[in-house]
């Protein structure tokens, strides 16, 4: 009787996240194209991100660039007035080496584009450097 309980009120929560949460609400997923590198060396770093804001406008998500190198990123931050504000960590494990970007970004009316400029910094940059980059929201498949 016991299993039977704890079953159904199983089947229930997942009913009703399956209702308040509906398929269409998915995490969208972005594009990056990402330019950094000391200055003379820059390259454009290729990958995805997925985010979510919050109705505060905190920032969560994921990044992960795969060109020319792995990079893996924990996407933070807070959007205000159009403005994504951000200090968050990235590690590249081919180096086994971590480090920190800090900047802001432009956020496009829609959330279809974004574009900013972040520093770049920390045991996988032997100084500070500048880079601009840009999330372009998939198409729905």
């Amino acid at each position: 009787m016991r299993v039977r309980l704890m079953t159904g009120i199983a089947a229930v929560a997942l009913l009703a996240l399956t209702v308040i949460v509906p398929a269409s609400a998915q995490v969208p997923t972005y594009n990056v194209s990402w330019i950094a590198g000391p200055p003379g060396q820059e390259a454009t770093y290729t990958g995805t991100a997925t985010f979510v804001v919050d109705a505060k406008g905190g920032v969560t998500g994921k990044m992960v660039l795969v060109d020319p190198v792995g990079v893996n990123a924990t996407i933070a931050g807070t959007v205000a007035n159009d403005t994504w504000t951000f200090e968050f960590g990235y590690e590249i494990p081919d180096q086994m080496c971590s480090g920190m970007l800090a900047g802001t970004a432009k956020v496009a009316t829609g959330r279809k584009t974004i574009q900013g400029t972040a520093v770049i910094a920390g045991a996988c940059t032997p100084e500070p450097f500048n880079s601009t980059f840009t999330f372009t929201l998939q198409e729905k498949k």
